[in-house]
């Protein structure tokens, strides 16, 4: 797990500062391959699945993360489900696949455009809302954009990280950092870190020479005498089932089940985020139709 893809959570001895650092650019690679995605969409699917599992990292057992990107630019909605376990799984809306739109959104702002992010936090615990924080995407730079999240819906200051890079179609970097202040942080602890922070050359030519998450936060903290309190490795993994295709088929209403079976005989849904192809002959509808009557 050394140099796999992961997540190394940190705290400063005073308790004051928490870190997490994050490598994953494996992951990245194999999402885009599944997708069959352009580097300019690897490139947007990457920087939200770091952005979702830097929510995540923080969330407790049994929460889940539903971390979804409304942006102007190409390849600018992204739907991502991140646990606080390491895993996650992501896609991007087809429909925003459109390249013309990219020079529109870099012109304005950065290549997430204008738009919304979305964050819902939702619990297992039956009779539990969910917590949803909406912030605007103001500057088109996801991390940007996520520092301003976390200020605005958790009122927690944070410096955010994220990049990203393809090289020949193949991922070449994938990580980033989130650092937060905690209450009781003095100035001067936060104004060291924020030293550190700016004195590195970029993210990109940091991780393009050390991926190393470990080595990456001992940069950030330096001079802060820090403690590692967690290591995931980071997996993808799809939550879809055929019980779950069901009862979103049933969901659709008796009428648009009744045109499935007697237009087709048969219905092939595809999973968004893993691409498996669930499909009900007409058996299964017949069966579905009952139970709905039934109900």
């Amino acid at each position: 797990m050394r140099n796999g893809d992961r997540w190394i959570k940190c705290i400063s001895t005073t308790g004051n500062v928490r870190a997490v650092a994050i490598q994953a650019r494996d992951l990245v690679q194999n999402l885009g391959d599944l997708h069959q995605l352009a580097p300019d969409g690897i490139q947007k699917l990457g920087e939200a699945i770091i952005g979702a599992l830097m929510v995540a990292s923080y969330c407790k057992p049994g929460e889940r993360i539903n971390f979804n990107l409304r942006g102007s630019g190409s390849f600018s909605r992204a739907f991502i489900d991140a646990y606080p376990d390491g895993s996650v799984r992501g896609y991007l809306d087809p429909s925003c696949c459109d390249t013309s739109k990219a020079s529109v959104a870099s012109l304005e702002t950065g290549p997430w455009g204008r738009g919304v992010l979305a964050v819902l936090r939702t619990k297992d615990e039956e009779g539990m809302q969910p917590y949803i924080g909406n912030v605007p995407l103001i500057t088109g730079h996801l991390a940007k954009d996520l520092s301003f999240y976390w200020l605005q819906s958790e009122q927690i200051p944070s410096s955010v990280g994220i990049a990203v890079k393809i090289d020949d179609n193949r991922v070449n970097v994938a990580g980033g950092f989130l650092v937060q202040a905690m209450p009781g942080a003095s100035a001067a602890e936060i104004t060291s870190i924020e030293k550190n922070i700016n004195q590195i050359q970029t993210l990109v030519e940091k991780l393009s020479l050390d991926s190393d998450p470990v080595q990456l936060l001992s940069q950030i903290f330096q001079h802060t005498s820090f403690m590692l309190i967690d290591e995931k490795p980071l997996i993808s993994n799809c939550k879809c089932s055929y019980s779950r295709v069901e009862r979103a088929l049933v969901l659709t209403g008796e009428n648009e089940l009744r045109s499935m079976l007697h237009d087709d005989g048969q219905v092939v849904v595809t999973c968004d985020f893993c691409r498996k192809e669930y499909k009900l002959d007409s058996l299964a509808l017949g069966k579905l139709l009952k139970s709905n009557a039934e109900s």
